[in-house]
């Protein structure tokens, strides 16, 4: 008899989700049967950035492998929840770039393998069956299908998007999110900031009156800062600078800032207790995160610290970025007519369809040749919306006002332009 897989992965494997759907619409098989060019298709799909690296962080590896010591000494296990050397450089860091004066210490941190790693097992590590996660609507498409392998955990949603305006609105409605909460009771809150998808970032007020909130419940506010080195502007939240405590966890990643995509670390941030549980459950899991990427990240914050090379660089970074947006949302307003948000940070705008999203998607790949990401799998506020990427598209801004050209052309024809300018 053939032996069978669990009946959960079998859930999991046939539920539909919006990550597959992309990778189906962005295979050359799909392309073939559409008629499509590979090399005139333009792609809005990827969550990833496409700047260089530090240089400094190249050398940081090239002088480790040039060493035989050195390099002999990559390849040893290091702690499940990462090297001490490590783990007291990134608080080096969050303090160099944050607040000197940041209640954050190395025992405060637990390294991964990379951000959605550190998700998942704390999610295993916070919640019980029964329990509840608050999500805002809409919010990383990942996170439901991590919930989903967590036997008896709810979601509950909370929609910060006022669709009929296409505004992000969070911040008009503290009070009703904090009475959400108390009446909700959920075990963990996960914000993102800057968001994934919408590139918003919550306000201190927000996120302060859900902290305030979780305290009075006895439940965990975490927010995921995969992109919090990408804030457009200066000034910044005053949370970018808060400590963990028994009720706040945050989690990072150096996958986004520094291009470290393929070269994942993450972390988490968070009071003793819940490191000292991550380091059980990944002593089972991943048994420990990578030593060379370990290694040269300590190295180059260390002399970038040092050398005064970090924050110029992160700087660098972020107007790469602010452009890309920019010029995002003027080829929007130009070609396409429709609702956009203006990105505060990070790598997406959501843009209004008022035609579903799946339906949007196909039909704008097969007669233009772009790829946007269906917004359903975001949150009920994004059926109707799709999600654009312009992170990879960072150093060539001509590619994508050539899209928004195909595509204004193309919705001109179906009809399906609205006059309505971005917001």
């Amino acid at each position: 008899m053939k032996a069978s897989i669990s009946k959960k992965a079998t859930v999991f494997k046939n539920t539909k989700s919006p990550v597959r759907e992309i990778m189906d619409l962005a295979s050359p098989q799909f392309f073939q049967q559409a008629g499509l060019n590979p090399d005139e298709v333009i792609s809005f799909s990827g969550g990833w950035v496409n700047h260089e690296a530090p240089g400094e962080l190249r050398m940081a590896y090239a002088d480790i492998i040039h060493d035989p010591h050195r390099f002999h000494q990559s390849g040893a296990y290091p702690p499940s929840i990462g090297m001490p050397e490590c783990r007291r450089a990134i608080v080096d860091f969050e303090k160099h770039l944050y607040d000197p004066e940041m209640e954050l210490n190395p025992e405060n941190i637990a390294i991964g393998c990379n951000s959605s790693q550190m998700t998942f097992n704390l999610m295993h590590i916070l919640l019980d069956p029964g329990d509840t996660i608050l999500l805002p609507d809409p919010s990383y498409c990942n996170y439901p299908s991590q919930v989903s392998s967590l036997e008896g955990v709810k979601i509950s949603y909370f929609p910060v998007l006022n669709v009929e305006e296409w505004r992000y609105v969070a911040d008009e409605k503290i009070e009703e999110f904090a009475l959400h909460i108390r009446r909700e009771k959920p075990k963990v809150i996960l914000l993102c900031a800057p968001d994934n998808p919408t590139s918003q970032i919550p306000s201190t007020a927000f996120v302060a009156a859900a902290l305030e909130a979780a305290r009075e419940i006895g439940s965990f506010l975490v927010i995921d800062f995969a992109y919090k080195a990408l804030v457009f502007e200066d000034t910044l939240p005053d949370y970018f600078s808060w400590g963990p405590n028994d009720n706040y966890i945050s989690i990072h990643s150096n996958s986004k800032w520094c291009r470290g995509l393929g070269r994942r670390l993450g972390w988490v941030e968070a009071p003793v207790r819940i490191v000292e549980a991550l380091e059980a459950i990944q002593g089972s899991s991943i048994l420990c995160p990578d030593t060379l990427h370990q290694m040269a990240l300590t190295v180059y914050i260390d002399n970038g610290i040092a050398n005064d090379r970090i924050q110029p660089y992160i700087r660098q970074t972020k107007k790469l970025y602010q452009a890309a947006a920019q010029q995002t949302v003027r080829a929007i307003e130009t070609y396409l007519k429709l609702p956009c948000l203006i990105p505060q940070g990070g790598l997406y705008t959501v843009l209004r369809t008022d035609i579903e999203s799946s339906v949007f998607t196909r039909e704008v790949l097969k007669n233009t040749g772009v790829i946007v990401v269906p917004g359903w799998g975001f949150g009920e506020t994004l059926q109707q919306a799709v999600r654009l990427s312009y992170g990879p598209l960072v150093n060539d801004l001509d590619r994508i006002e050539e899209a928004m050209k195909r595509m204004g052309a193309f919705l001109n024809r179906k009809g399906w332009r609205m006059g309505i300018s971005p917001r």
